[in-house]
């Protein structure tokens, strides 16, 4: 099996040999928090990844309102003037670009390796989307989740600490079990995992910035941690066709998976999925 497959098994005799009580105490943490993850050699074992998942994750509580404070200080300093609007609305995008700069300085301040945010409650405070933020971040190796999905985050990371790539947490959101494939979908992804990619709208809210973009036809890995910490879904397939349709989130791929897929569908593991490429 694959190391993946590997380290997930270890986590499961992790969490069974710690029992009920850390595991809720880590999903309390899920809302508004930021953390960060201690760095191990890149000859990372088994035993080193229970090790960090265990001992290593430092959550750091930062309310949204500092970064939202920040943000509204650099709107009115900065300028924004050489940004690249894509054909996009350039004011949309001034504000996108401001909250990803908003990002950058809290993950400076905070040492982080890593962050979660609440991005939904943006969009009736400051009008905008972590979208954009999210996708450059993750592009420079600083692991970023929307909706406060920590074991989203968790899962990204041990795919980023394993196999040393981005990956893009999505949504399966067409599920065809009479032909094996699944459509995942959502409003950013990391931009060094497309071809190319355009700024459309967010999704459910139609405002601020979403990613569109377009991914490799090629083989890919689907993770995920469970938050009870024993459970996880783990299969492989290959994207089919990059996809836009109007009714969902705006990346958007096919994947025709290897292994029947009644079972996520039987055992849930959790909404957001990443996927991340093989080759």
């Amino acid at each position: 099996r694959r190391e993946l497959i590997k380290i997930a098994g270890e986590l499961k005799t992790m969490a069974f040999e710690r029992g009920q009580e850390d595991s809720k105490a880590l999903l309390d943490t899920a809302e508004q928090k930021i953390f960060s993850l201690s760095q191990r050699n890149e000859t990372t074992t088994i035993y080193d990844m229970k090790k960090i998942i265990k001992d290593d994750i430092d959550l750091i509580d930062i309310k949204l309102d500092e970064v939202i404070t920040l943000y509204n200080e650099l709107l009115y300093k900065e300028r924004f003037d050489n940004i690249d609007s894509f054909g996009f609305d350039l004011d949309e995008v001034k504000k996108a670009e401001c909250f990803a700069l908003a990002i950058d300085k809290i993950v400076l301040k905070y040492n982080l390796k890593g962050f979660t945010i609440r991005c939904f409650d943006l969009l009736n405070t400051i009008k905008t989307t972590g979208c954009l933020a999210l996708a450059k971040a993750n592009a420079k190796g600083i692991i970023g989740t929307c909706e406060g999905d920590i074991m989203a985050l968790i899962s990204m990371y041990l795919v980023r600490k394993v196999k040393g790539k981005s990956s893009f947490q999505a949504n399966p959101s067409v599920i065809d079990v009479d032909n094996n494939e699944i459509v995942f979908a959502h409003c950013t992804l990391p931009l060094d995992m497309c071809d190319s990619f355009s700024y459309l709208t967010h999704f459910e809210s139609k405002t601020g910035v979403a990613i569109r973009g377009k991914l490799r036809k090629t083989k890919v890995g689907v993770f995920r941690l469970s938050s009870n910490l024993k459970d996880f879904y783990y299969d492989e397939g290959i994207i089919l066709e990059n996809l836009e349709e109007e009714n969902l989130c705006r990346t958007q791929i096919r994947i025709k998976m290897n292994n029947r897929i009644d079972n996520m569908l039987k055992n849930p593991t959790g909404n957001h999925h990443i996927i991340f490429y093989l080759d």
